[in-house]
């Protein structure tokens, strides 16, 4: 893989959006479980910033352009990289937030070290660490 393609036009950031049936208890659990502050707030639309150029998006079930996807697989994951994995796990463990199943696992075939949870409307949040990282271009 290379550099950016030459004459490509900037990105500033990106969003990535999850949609919810219960968008309160969504907002109440990344902000007190995860810590992660609204920079936007509307009734149907709040933005949290997850780090310099990355937000998380949680939308209500009926105002946006898209609808929660019923069942246990939601089809997106936010996946965080942390340095910090062991602290970010006792986090969640305090907040009684992990399951039986929520040990370090083995994940990228191999080439991380991960653990996941799952946030009040079923998407997961994946922590993980590089053993590996990927070359940087």
């Amino acid at each position: 893989m290379t550099g950016p393609v030459e004459g490509r036009p900037d990105i500033a950031g990106t969003i990535t959006f999850f949609y919810y049936d219960d968008l309160a208890a969504a907002i109440r659990w990344y902000r007190e479980v995860l810590g992660f502050e609204p920079y936007f707030d509307q009734d149907w639309l709040v933005l949290l910033r997850v780090a310099p150029g990355h937000s998380l998006g949680l939308v209500d079930a009926v105002s946006g352009s898209q609808r929660p996807v019923p069942g246990l697989n939601k089809g997106a994951t936010l996946s965080i990289e942390t340095d910090q994995l062991e602290q970010w796990r006792d986090r969640l463990a305090a907040a009684g937030c992990l399951g039986p199943d929520d040990g370090f696992q083995p994940g990228c075939r191999g080439r991380t070290t991960e653990f996941r949870v799952c946030d009040p409307g079923g998407y997961f949040v994946e922590f993980f660490r590089w053993i590996e990282p990927p070359p940087l271009a």
